[in-house]
């Protein structure tokens, strides 16, 4: 799937320009588009390697998904309709509205004892993860560096609306990763994440205007975040 970096707030719909590919300010996505626009790839926008400041060997450009089996996995089904601007201002809000089964920690709640169950984009079809590839929507063939590898897919509306995609696999204990040099590596689910409760870069509502979420900020996501980022100027060490 494809990085779109360690933030997402207006990643979506048609990218810089509105659905009559008038250029901004012609409404307010493409106006917050640039801010939130901090991976190797875009919506319907083109990068070339010249636009990857922190280094090609520095930044992730693809990243395992697991696809849907139709098993609630929290991975390839997404918790949907969570509400406007609430994922980009805590991306752990799924986590912290226990919407995770506790004794089967990999799952959605589906009526089982002791959680919240999720409002869900279906079950093997063209909502979940790996389908509809061409479409690019969140949830389908998009990753960000923002919750660690093998986290849940928590949108803020309907799936093809915004949320945290975390790249996901079949291996045990984590994914790997294409590098922006060619390079392939395997990345712990473990690895430095920063504050997980932090705003996402170019967040707006409650956030809007605020210093940490403003445009050129480095990432609040540690070093799983700096790695999404293509031109924040973060330090990489230890990867």
């Amino acid at each position: 799937a494809l990085c779109t970096g360690d933030s997402f707030s207006q990643v979506w719909d048609n990218g810089p320009k509105e659905g009559n590919l008038r250029p901004a300010p012609d409404n307010w996505r493409p106006t917050y588009f640039d801010a939130s626009d901090r991976g190797v790839f875009s919506r319907r926008k083109g990068t070339s390697f010249n636009d990857i400041l922190d280094g090609l060997a520095n930044t992730i450009a693809m990243g395992e998904i697991a696809t849907d089996l139709g098993d609630f996995d929290k991975r390839t089904t997404a918790s949907v309709e969570n509400g406007g601007w609430q994922v980009e201002n805590n991306p752990l809000l799924c986590v912290e509205r226990n919407q995770i089964v506790p004794a089967t920690p990999q799952f959605w709640c589906n009526g089982d004892p002791g959680c919240t169950t999720i409002n869900h984009s279906g079950s093997i079809d063209i909502k979940c993860r790996g389908m509809n590839w061409a479409w690019a929507a969140f949830p389908h063939t998009t990753v960000n560096t923002i919750r660690p590898p093998n986290s849940e897919l928590c949108m803020n509306g309907w799936y093809d609306n915004v949320g945290v995609a975390p790249m996901s696999s079949r291996h045990q204990g984590g994914v790997h990763v294409l590098m922006g040099d060619g390079a392939v590596k395997f990345v712990t689910d473990s690895i430095e994440a920063g504050n997980q409760r932090a705003p996402a870069i170019g967040s707006c509502g409650v956030n809007c205007g605020q210093p940490l979420t403003r445009p050129g900020k480095a990432s609040p996501y540690g070093l799983w975040g700096s790695l999404g980022s293509r031109g924040a100027k973060e330090t990489v060490q230890g990867f």
